[in-house]
């Protein structure tokens, strides 16, 4: 009996474990769907990530040939993965391993069950596997929700999972808000309209979802449910076919396009794309203005789309034609997300518009202040606001839920409107509808300051392409100033902004202006100037700048007159473009007299004086002096009124001589004539210096400085004619230095001289005579007698048909080579005739060299002079 009981209990406990087996796998097969050829692995979920096929019972990565389309082999996959329809197909190159891949050479439509049912070519393998796989193609698949019976995936009946089958979504309450969620979570876009509702087909579910129209997936949204579901709803979503990924958000990033249900980065090889397409993109997309369009270059090439023709903006596709490439370059579009300006010429100019729950509302004007429209630019990549103001809509009848509820709290600094703190207000749609919208115009950079030019005379503002003019010595001021609602960090001037040493000053804003002050204008100081600003939200970014240019005048307003010279005489003012003589007053003296000299470029002042000249008192100018007697220029710390008087002020400068000349005659080279370079003298030849200066004061002297080796010595001569000539016989090494003429003259009770500039002397140490005799002997041994050779640019022979030549020209030969006294000289006759020197004389033999006394022509001779001098025993033969 024991042993029955015991098989008993067995065989129920082992029919309990039967039936708990049997549920298990029965709840298994639901929950799970085995795949049978193709799956998705690699993502952590079951509806995404990399398309594997199997063959020969081996789980590898799917590669199809170039040109298939990857839609069918994609939505297969989801099938057999319990998935719903395809959201997106695109090619990954990030493989995190190099396993061998399996090429299909067969074409699903997507409606199969396995790839078996595939149609494939009969002459060719299936399947075939290929070394390692450059690239995946990734998967995401609908999970929870699909549309079904339409005409593609966009389309249809709204089922969702539902206790592991899908139901029908009862329509009651499924608002376009739900139907915005529905069509973005399926990768189609935007929501085009509700296409009503059909009887019930099939189960449908008790729940109904109520959306705001932000999530990301239909069961994102709260929901309630209900029994009294009479049908069910159906939807058409707008697909798009262009995307922007790897942005901030989706409205930045690298283009994008969907072929065939394959999204792929679009290339433009042949520049079809143009700024309108991408202000398209932008817009299909439901986000704001473009803000730019770009070319990028990858570290590889990839799969791509190409444009094979020009885009048309109203068709129902985007482009009219793509083929599959691979390119390493990509385009890259950034559009504003939640901010735009409509309505208005250009992207930067319009009617203020912000995004929110996915509609597009426009701002008040009473709502927007300097900030909000600086953070407004910002976010349209546009620069900075210019001006904005209110204006009614056209359409007085506007409806009021198209206007924003909040006022924007900008500090300033925030990137995007949308990052800005706000407030709701509460308002009557009467209200609303009254209210007046923001027209807004945004620019690049901030505009160019406002310039002031301070002299001590007057104040100029600038205008556009102005040129100043400066008096040279005159201190000038330069003001930058701009008036803006934000604050000017620093304002930056820059000078000589075209030649090779620019110059740069920046100084922090104070009230939004700097000034840059200069003590004396100098040449130095003309040229281009720009001057710009920046803010402090923004310290690289600086106005355009304001361009003008400075031309630095000598400062002839003063002069001295009724003398001989311009550095003495009375003072005489230019004022209101007519020069009248300074009287003389208390604040006159040495101190303002310096400052005339200095102006004048005279040196040092001398004396100055009260000169009373006049029988009764003329209109003349008083000076009011605040100078110190280091200025540059008089009217720079002074200045005058015409006032009555019959006394003069005479100034008398240290530079009242005028510069001297120095001439320099030579026997063997033409005029010198106060050059500035050496002068080259041949030893023993005789040379003057003359000293000379205009006419201009009679009487004086003149000083010839010489500073040579060790040693300086002056000569001194009267002036006759206002010059005086130093002469000097025979050229030797004690010359060789620096000559100067100092003109010196007793005025004004007082003892003036001026220098003439320095000139050089070298002396040339090669004799301009030569004897030959025919032995060769070394350089410092000098023949005494033979036949003579003459130096002018070149050696030549000396002709014996010159007539003047006898035994007294012979002789200054002897003595110019320090070969004593001439003993003989004779004509040799040559064999042809040939090219000599003629010798031309003034000499009275006592003379040092020939030259100096003498010069030579070029012409053809046949005879030549022959000569002996006393310091050589010539063994010759005539």
């Amino acid at each position: 009996m024991f042993s029955i009981q015991r098989n008993l209990i067995f065989r129920l406990l082992l029919l309990v474990f039967c039936y708990f087996v049997l549920i298990t796998t029965e709840s298994s097969s639901l929950t799970t769907k085995v795949p049978e050829d193709a799956r998705l692995t690699n993502s952590g979920s079951l509806c995404s990530g990399r398309l594997e096929v199997k063959h020969h019972g081996e789980w590898r990565a799917m590669n199809i040939k170039e040109g298939a389309k990857a839609e069918g082999y994609a939505q297969l996959a989801c099938t057999q993965m319990g998935c719903a329809s395809v959201i997106s197909v695109t090619h990954s190159t990030k493989i995190t391993d190099q396993q061998p891949a399996w090429e299909v050479d067969f074409t699903c439509q997507g409606t199969e069950s396995t790839l078996k049912e595939c149609r494939g070519s009969t002459r060719r393998r299936r399947v075939q596997g290929i070394a390692s796989s450059a690239s995946s193609m990734e998967v995401i698949c609908s999970e929870f929700v699909k549309l079904v019976g339409g005409s593609d995936v966009c389309r249809g009946k709204v089922e969702v999972k539902f206790e592991h089958s899908w139901a029908s979504v009862c329509v009651d309450g499924f608002d376009s808000e739900a139907e915005k969620v529905v069509c973005r979570e399926l990768g189609c876009g935007s929501s085009q309209y509700l296409m009503g509702s059909i009887m019930k087909e099939g189960p449908v579910l008790s729940k109904q979802y109520q959306c705001k129209g932000n999530e990301s997936h239909l069961q994102d949204c709260a929901s309630l449910t209900r029994n009294d579901c009479r049908s069910s709803a159906r939807i058409s979503c707008r697909p798009y076919d262009v995307r922007l990924v790897g942005g901030e958000n989706h409205c930045k990033g690298t283009l994008e396009g969907k072929n065939h249900g394959e999204w792929r980065p679009l290339i433009d090889s042949w520049n079809f794309w143009r700024s309108e397409y991408s202000a398209e993109v932008c817009k299909q997309l439901d986000c704001g203005n473009l803000i730019s369009t770009s070319r990028s270059r990858l570290p590889k090439s990839q799969h791509v789309w190409r444009l094979t023709t020009d885009c048309d903006l109203g068709g129902s596709s985007f482009c009219k034609s793509w083929i599959a490439d691979g390119s390493a370059e990509v385009l890259m579009l950034s559009c504003s997300e939640a901010v735009r300006l409509v309505k208005g010429p250009s992207r930067c100019l319009g009617e203020l518009q912000v995004k929110t729950s996915q509609s597009w509302m426009s701002v008040r004007s009473s709502d927007l202040n300097p900030e909000t429209a600086l953070v407004a630019c910002r976010d349209l990549g546009c620069g900075f606001p210019d001006v904005y103001y209110g204006k009614l809509y056209s359409d007085h009848f506007q409806n009021p839920e198209h206007i924003l509820n909040r006022t924007f709290k900008c500090e300033g600094n925030e990137k995007h409107l949308a990052d800005c703190p706000s407030t709701t207000f509460n308002a009557t749609k009467e209200e609303l509808q009254e209210c007046l919208h923001t027209y807004l115009t945004c620019i690049e950079r901030p505009h160019e300051p406002f310039i002031i030019i301070h002299t001590q005379q007057r104040e100029i503002s600038g205008t556009s392409s102005e040129s100043f003019k400066i008096f040279k010595g005159h201190r000038f001021a330069i003001t930058c100033a701009y008036s803006s609602p934000y604050n000017i960090l620093s304002i930056r001037l820059r000078s000589g902004v075209y030649s090779q040493h620019p110059t740069e000053q920046t100084q922090s804003a104070v009230d939004g202006k700097a000034i840059f002050i200069f003590p004396a204008a100098e040449d130095a100081h003309k040229g281009t100037y720009l001057c710009d600003y920046n803010h402090d939200f923004d310290p690289e970014t600086f106005s355009k700048p304001k361009s003008f240019s400075l031309t630095i005048k000598d400062a002839n307003n003063v002069r001295l007159v009724s003398g001989d010279s311009h550095c003495a005489g009375r003072l005489e003012v230019e004022h209101q473009k007519e020069w009248t003589p300074v009287s003389f007053g208390h604040s006159w003296s040495l101190k303002e007299a310096a400052v005339v000299c200095r102006q004048l470029n005279c040196g040092s002042i001398v004396t100055t004086s009260k000169v009373d000249q006049l029988t009764k008192p003329l209109p003349m100018l008083r000076f009011y002096s605040d100078c110190d007697g280091s200025e540059q220029a008089l009217m720079d710390c002074g200045t005058v009124k015409k006032l009555p008087s019959s006394s003069t002020v005479e100034v008398v400068c240290s530079d009242i001589l005028l510069q001297p000349k120095m001439d320099v005659f030579t026997t063997n080279s033409e005029l010198f004539e106060d050059q500035q370079q050496d002068l080259l003298l041949y030893k023993g030849h005789s040379f003057t210096i003359n000293c000379s200066v205009k006419p201009q004061y009679p009487g004086g002297h003149f000083s010839l400085i010489f500073n040579g080796f060790n040693q300086t010595t002056s000569h001194t001569q009267q002036a006759v004619n206002h010059s005086a000539h130093f002469m000097f016989t025979a050229a030797d090494e004690s010359h060789k230095g620096n000559y100067s003429c100092v003109y010196h003259n007793f005025l004004f009770n007082h003892n003036f001289s001026s220098e003439s500039q320095s000139l050089s002397v070298i002396v040339n140490e090669v004799e301009s005579v030569m004897l030959d005799d025919g032995t060769l002997r070394d350089y410092e041994f000098t023949a005494c007698a033979g036949k003579l050779f003459v130096y002018d640019e070149e050696w030549r022979l000396l002709s014996s048909e010159s007539k003047v030549w006898d035994l007294k020209h012979a002789s200054v030969v002897c003595r110019e080579l320090g070969c004593g006294s001439a003993v003989s000289t004779k004509a040799i006759d040559l064999h042809n005739k040939t090219l000599m020197w003629r010798f031309f004389s003034d000499c009275d033999g006592n003379e040092s060299a020939l030259l100096d006394c003498g010069t030579v022509e070029s012409w053809f001779f046949s005879s030549a002079v022959e000569m002996v001098c006393t310091g050589h025993n010539w063994n010759g033969t005539t």
